[in-house]
């Protein structure tokens, strides 16, 4: 398959709008889930403050996910549970252990607070980024960290660490194992099995931002073990999830095989793209189990930066945290449509020259 397979001719470098740096979801909210929701919603009381128990929510959710509703943890986005939870887990001054890089909300979040971080480095072999699991485990005896968040598949690499070694660092430590799924739906499976695998210490972190596509209703929610969540809910603040948003999620989780549909046409999108980034002289596309794809140049960052804006291309270049040594161009690419992903190829093709 070759570029010219996901090219359009109707759309030209002159297209500025290709948003491809915040892993949006590029599908629009399907019609029905609009009118349910416009009938839903004209009932609600907006003169009244939401459920702050969001009981309702809860319940679907349980029902979802096959967890009972006690275990539910809702928030304003992932980001708010994942800031309540550092409040409640770790001390000022405490230690909080990632990987690097990571998500950069939780350094931000961290600062903050005040706490101190640990980070756990990841490798680049050329072709792919991995994790020596060994050095995990030592830092765990080494730090012995009050909480560890490892986001699987990790941003922005699209590494997915596995399971079976999470539960081993959830063993090995003291503190509270988070688990950040945000983009779990698009591949390397789900730490939420059943009740009886989840440990004690472990919270798994779950949005309606990406593969749902609905970020702007700012919707996240998290499982665990009742004990964690009545530590989570001591720093909720009051009503932190809007009436509005809470029918929303409730009401698109009818609409479940509508976002398995748009997920397996994203992840289609992205293997193919992955395939033809590899094709293209010079970059390389790393291996991922989210909605992006990491590639990676010894092009000039500078000029990758310009050719993309020159191409109407809005992608992400972010922080590489252990990695960031590595001379040349990191950059994030959100999976859109197929037509946008073509002028992705272009733009790589056209600094493939210059390498």
């Amino acid at each position: 398959m070759r570029v010219a397979a996901f090219a359009n001719p109707g759309i030209s470098s002159s297209y500025t709008k290709i948003r491809l740096d915040k892993n949006e979801n590029p599908f629009e909210t399907p019609p029905g889930l609009i009118e349910e929701l416009r009938m839903s919603i004209s009932a609600v009381e907006l003169n009244r403050y939401p459920d702050q128990e969001a009981a309702s929510l809860k319940n679907a959710l349980s029902e979802y996910c096959g967890f009972p509703p006690d275990w539910i943890t809702l928030g304003n986005g992932g980001d708010e549970i994942l800031l309540n939870l550092m409040m409640a887990f770790v001390p000022r001054d405490g230690c909080l252990m990632t990987l690097s890089p990571s998500f950069s909300g939780y350094e931000q979040m961290s600062g903050s607070l005040g706490v101190r971080v640990k980070r756990i480095p990841l490798e680049f072999d050329g072709e792919s980024v991995t994790l020596r699991e060994e050095k995990l485990v030592d830092a765990l005896a080494a730090s012995s960290p009050d909480m560890t968040i490892i986001d699987r598949p990790n941003n922005p690499t699209g590494l997915a660490v596995s399971t079976e070694f999470l539960k081993e660092v959830a063993s090995l430590t003291r503190g509270v194992i988070v688990v950040d799924e945000a983009y779990v739906e698009f591949g390397g499976g789900s730490f939420l099995s059943n009740q009886e695998d989840l440990p004690s210490n472990v919270f798994v972190l779950r949005t309606f931002s990406k593969a749902w596509g609905l970020a702007g209703l700012r919707v996240g929610w998290g499982v665990s073990k009742p004990e964690l969540c009545k530590k989570v809910e001591k720093v909720r603040p009051p009503f932190n999830v809007g009436v509005l948003p809470q029918e929303a999620a409730r009401v698109a989780l009818g609409y479940s095989e509508w976002m398995r549909a748009r997920v397996n046409t994203i992840t289609y999108t992205r293997d193919r793209f992955i395939e033809e980034v590899k094709r293209i002289h010079g970059w390389t596309a790393l291996p991922s189990k989210a909605n992006f794809v990491m590639v990676y140049s010894k092009c000039d960052r500078e000029m990758t930066e310009k050719t993309f804006k020159k191409m109407g291309i809005h992608a992400r270049f972010p922080d590489m945290g252990a990695l960031s040594e590595i001379p040349g161009s990191w950059v994030r690419v959100t999976v859109g449509m197929e037509e946008e992903m073509g002028i992705v190829l272009d733009a790589l093709k056209e600094l493939s020259y210059r390498i």
